[in-house]
C-alpha cells in the first residue's frame, strides 16, 4: 500500500510566512487588501509548500455571505445559550450568517459538528470547546480548513484563536469581596465548583485555591442539580453558616434554592456568590452577588477576528476583564449589617 503524504495546510503556509492562518485565506483570495510585500511573501510560502487553494469553495463563498459556525457543549447550559444569543445580535450588525450546532456535551458530537460545517464551506468557526485536552484534535481539524476561535475556554496549541473572560482575575474580584464585606470566621468560604474538564472549571478552581489557601473545596457539574447536592451535602454535614463561592450561576442557582428550601436564610445565614452575570442570574432570588463576563466585548472582538476588520497581527489569545456585581444574595457590609 502506497504511504499516505501529508496534505499541505493553511496552517502550514501560515506557519512557513509567519503570519496567522487569516491572513493566509486573505492573501491568497485577495478578499481584502495588504500589503505587497506581505502577500507576496504568503503567495511564496504556498508555493515552496504546493499549497493549492480550493478554488471551487472559493467561488460557491463569493457567490454568498460570509458563514460562520458556533459550536457550543450543551444549549442546555443557559450560559452557553447566553452566548450563543449575545454573539448572534453582534453577527446581525454585519453580513456574516450564524449557524449554531450543540454538541450534547459529548467531545465526539463536537468533532462530528466541526467536521460537518466544514464540509458546508463556513468561512469561520467559533468552538467553545467540551474538554480542554480531548476537544484538540476536532480544534486542529477546523484551524486547517477555516478561521478557527475558542471562546469562553480553550484547548492550548491548537492554533486557534482564544477569546474569553480573564477567570483568574474574577476570582480574585470574589475574595476581594469577602476580605472587605465578609467575616470568614463567621461564614467560612467554601467553593462549589465543576470537576477541572474546561479551562474555565480548572482556572477558577486555581485561583480560588490561591486566594482561600485551606478552604473546603466541593466538585461536580455546571448544573442546579449539582447545585443542590452540594448544599445537601453541607447542611447534612452539620454546616449552619457559611460563603459559598460557585464556580457558575447555575451552581448558585442550585445552591440557593436547596437552602432556602430547608430553612436557611441568604445572606443571613448562608452568602451566595456566583459566576457568570448572564443567562440565569435574573432568576436568582435573592439576586446574586457574582462576577459578569463580558460576553457583549467578547462578541466584538470575535467579529474582529473574522469580521471585515483586518487581524493582520491579531492577539491570539485575549482575555476581557470582568467586574464584580453585588447583589443581596451577598451584600456589602454596610448593607449586611457586618461592623469592620
Amino acid at each position: 500500500m502506497a504511504r499516505r503524504t501529508h496534505r499541505v495546510t493553511i496552517s502550514d503556509v501560515a506557519a512557513r510566512a509567519g503570519v496567522s492562518p487569516a491572513t493566509v485565506s486573505r492573501a491568497l483570495t485577495g478578499s481584502r487588501p495588504m500589503s505587497p510585500e506581505l502577500a507576496e511573501r504568503v503567495r511564496t510560502a504556498a508555493q515552496e509548500l504546493g499549497y493549492r487553494v480550493n478554488l471551487l469553495g472559493r467561488a460557491l463563498r463569493q457567490q454568498r455571505s460570509s458563514v460562520m459556525g458556533l459550536v457550543v457543549p450543551d444549549l442546555d447550559n443557559p450560559f452557553f445559550a447566553s452566548l450563543a444569543e449575545h454573539l448572534s445580535r453582534v453577527v446581525e450588525t454585519s453580513d456574516i450568517e450564524l449557524l449554531v450546532a450543540s454538541a450534547g456535551d459529548s467531545v465526539e458530537t463536537e468533532r462530528r459538528m466541526i467536521s460537518s460545517f466544514l464540509d458546508r464551506q463556513v468561512d469561520s468557526l467559533v468552538v467553545i470547546p467540551c474538554d480542554e485536552v480531548q476537544s484538540q484534535g476536532g480544534l486542529e481539524e477546523a484551524t486547517d480548513h477555516a478561521v478557527t476561535v475558542q471562546l469562553d475556554r480553550r484547548v492550548l496549541e491548537t492554533g486557534a484563536y482564544y477569546v474569553g473572560c480573564d477567570n483568574r482575575y474574577g476570582m480574585s474580584l470574589v475574595a476581594g469581596h469577602v476580605r472587605d464585606d465578609v467575616d470568614a470566621e463567621a461564614q467560612p468560604v467554601v467553593f462549589v465548583g465543576a470537576e477541572p474538564r474546561s479551562s474555565s472549571a480548572h482556572e477558577r478552581l486555581e485561583e480560588f485555591r490561591r486566594q482561600f489557601p485551606g478552604s473546603r473545596v466541593l466538585l461536580g457539574t455546571f448544573d442546579v442539580r449539582w447545585g443542590q447536592q452540594a448544599a445537601d451535602r453541607l447542611l447534612d454535614a452539620g454546616m449552619t453558616r457559611g460563603t459559598l463561592v460557585a464556580a457558575a450561576d447555575i451552581i448558585a442557582l442550585g445552591l440557593l434554592s436547596r437552602l432556602q428550601a430547608r430553612g436557611h436564610r441568604v445572606p443571613d445565614d448562608f452568602r451566595v456568590i456566583g459566576f457568570d452575570g448572564v443567562g440565569v442570574t435574573r432568576l436568582a432570588h435573592p439576586e446574586l452577588t457574582t462576577v459578569r463576563q463580558p460576553v457583549e466585548e467578547m462578541s466584538r472582538r470575535i467579529l474582529e477576528l473574522v469580521g471585515d476588520l483586518p487581524v493582520d497581527g491579531a492577539e491570539q489569545e485575549i482575555r476581557i476583564r470582568p467586574t464584580l456585581v453585588l447583589g443581596p444574595s451577598s451584600p456589602p457590609a454596610a448593607r449586611s449589617g457586618r461592623r469592620s
